[in-house]
């Protein structure tokens, strides 16, 4: 059901941290989704800080309400305080992120029960990305159990949802991804000569040697870490090279491996440079995080090599191990030896299948009208 018995719209809001360029598709087509059962979405979203500030991707739109949050450090941790609750506290719903350290989660959900909105939360569900905080552990759990509706990225955070005490009717799996709308339609269009054209900065290309790199170049993809594997490379094998897409406070790191010749910058990758890498390139490397570039991947047909890193997104679950995803131990000597095995093989094709965003769309669509019609609150306390 839509608008109300009245005849007026009802409001939900969505509470971000930033809204990088990526989420654009979504937001727009969640809107215009959502526009047509009679409700009015709004997204509500700080600036980026930190290695988010460094990747340049932030997007202002008109439908994107501002607000600004303090930070001040407590340890390794980054606290923000301040709410974005002059924004939703008249909407009929609103999500936030599953977060245990954030305000604006932790006030919806107090006060979803005395006439507050309805309460939704989204994201990970579990500790993907890092070791869980006990407080936070605790409190996220909570948060789960009191939300009106839970929106997980993926089956296994779905899973997770059920198993912290969510009733399974109020879950919904989103299906994380991005819009690769505009990248199948790159693929489809760029041919070698093309891609050589598009890498024309890269010089000469032998593909069964050249690797990928997307993303952006910060702590959480561990571009340290690539650049000790990259060391260990060039001392057996100095015709390896890697064409990087993307940017980020960490690019300095890979100076050595630019300097030589090994490695490329190519700066932010847009669909057609991804779609020319995909022509170009066996295979992406990314010893940190596999999130979103998972579904890249799968849409370039493109393997990702990877470690046993335990601090990957949920998104990697798109991923088949020993096909679309081969990893090594967790050392720069042993992903350098996995590189140069790769090498030593021919390119593989893979088939091309991955979460769509019009899936993505429909599911959050659904999930927050079952939160707009539910009850208040969860019967989980």
């Amino acid at each position: 059901m839509g608008s109300t018995d009245t005849g007026r719209l009802r409001k939900v809001a969505i509470v971000q941290p930033y809204v990088p360029t990526y989420r654009v598709a979504f937001f727009e087509g969640l809107r215009a989704r959502l526009a047509e059962q009679g409700v009015d979405l709004i997204v509500v979203a700080d600036d980026p800080d930190g290695a988010q500030s460094g990747r340049n991707d932030a997007a202002d739109l008109p439908w994107v309400e501002h607000f600004s949050q303090r930070r001040i450090r407590v340890g390794s941790r980054t606290v923000r305080l301040g709410t974005a609750y002059r924004f939703w506290k008249r909407c009929d719903a609103v999500v936030v992120g599953h977060l245990g350290s954030s305000l604006d989660t932790n006030l919806a959900l107090a006060l979803s029960s005395l006439r507050g909105p309805k309460v939704g939360v989204w994201g990970h569900i579990g500790s993907y990305v890092r070791d869980a905080n006990p407080v936070d552990a605790w409190v996220e759990r909570w948060q789960v159990r009191r939300a009106g509706h839970v929106f997980a990225y993926t089956p296994g955070g779905a899973r997770l949802a059920v198993e912290l005490g969510a009733d399974p009717s109020r879950v919904t799996t989103v299906m994380n991804t991005i819009d690769t709308a505009v990248l199948e339609g790159a693929v489809e269009s760029v041919d070698d000569r093309q891609a050589r054209e598009l890498l024309a900065a890269a010089g000469p290309i032998d593909r069964r040697r050249t690797f990928a790199f997307i993303g952006g170049l910060d702590a959480s993809k561990r571009i340290g870490f690539l650049a000790e594997a990259l060391d260990r490379i060039w001392d057996e094998d100095q015709t390896v090279r890697v064409l990087v897409a993307g940017r980020g406070e960490e690019e300095s790191l890979l100076g050595s491996a630019v300097d030589r010749g090994q490695a490329v910058l190519l700066g932010y990758a847009d669909a057609w440079i991804k779609a020319a890498l995909g022509r170009a390139t066996r295979a992406i490397l990314m010893p940190g995080r596999i999130g979103l570039i998972a579904v890249d991947a799968l849409a370039l047909g493109l393997p990702v090599l990877s470690t046993s890193w335990p601090y990957h997104a949920p998104e990697s679950e798109y991923l088949t191990p020993g096909e679309s995803l081969l990893q090594s131990d967790d050392s720069p000597e042993a992903y350098a030896r996995l590189v140069l095995d790769e090498v030593r093989t021919a390119p593989r094709t893979l088939p091309r299948g991955y979460p769509t965003l019009d899936g993505m769309i429909e599911n959050f669509s659904a999930g927050v009208l079952r939160l707009l019609d539910g009850e208040p609150g969860s019967s989980a306390a």
